[in-house]
């Protein structure tokens, strides 16, 4: 099996830390034929509310059971969890600087109801090309990859990973909480994170 360069989860939401590492590298391929794992970031992303960090997730069908490769997921809209999603995003950034520049996209992001997860995560990651004003194919792999130079399909990515602190919503009277999704950053930096997640 051919080796390749650089392998990485997909990812809803991304976190910051999960962004810096894939923008890293200009060839990057995205694992679709493994067992989808449970409770990691493939469908699951972090926010900062007024009572510390929220975890969203999205309900998910495996069509196979336990077996199901991770781009046979789909999403479960038998749960009105799009509705939570969307107001726990509103309640937490409606006052943030840029909160009114991005939260249409976010909102139609959310509610674009794609059948697939992979497709879903996909539209999230060319809003965060469109945001940081990148041309980048996103490759998918053709059948599971065993080898890589750089493998990060099982890196802890919702880890509490330090980085430069930025001013937050809930900051004036909290410490500062690194790595959420880069919605954290993107409603209180906008265009500027970039300087978070592409310079090294």
């Amino acid at each position: 099996m051919d080796r390749v360069s650089c392998i990485f989860p997909t990812a809803y939401f991304p976190s910051i830390a999960y962004l810096k590492a894939y923008f890293q590298y200009n060839n990057t391929i995205i694992e679709v034929f493994e067992s989808f794992p449970k409770q990691t970031l493939r469908n699951r992303c972090e926010i900062l509310t007024s009572n510390g960090i929220l975890r969203l997730s999205v309900p998910v069908k495996k069509i196979n059971g336990s077996k199901t490769f991770t781009k046979d997921i789909e999403v479960d809209y038998s749960k009105k969890w799009q509705n939570e999603h969307w107001r726990a995003i509103q309640s937490s950034y409606a006052s943030s600087p840029y909160f009114e520049d991005y939260e249409f996209r976010v909102k139609e992001l959310i509610y674009s109801c794609p059948q697939n997860l992979v497709e879903f995560n996909m539209e999230i990651l060319k809003f965060v090309f469109e945001i940081l004003d990148l041309t980048k194919d996103i490759v998918l792999t053709e059948e599971y990859k065993e080898k890589c130079n750089s493998d990060y399909r099982n890196v802890n990515f919702m880890s509490r990973t330090p980085m430069k602190n930025y001013q937050q919503v809930f900051s004036y009277d909290k410490e500062y909480t690194s790595n959420l999704s880069f919605l954290d950053l993107l409603f209180n930096e906008g265009p500027f994170m970039r300087n978070w997640i592409l310079k090294k």
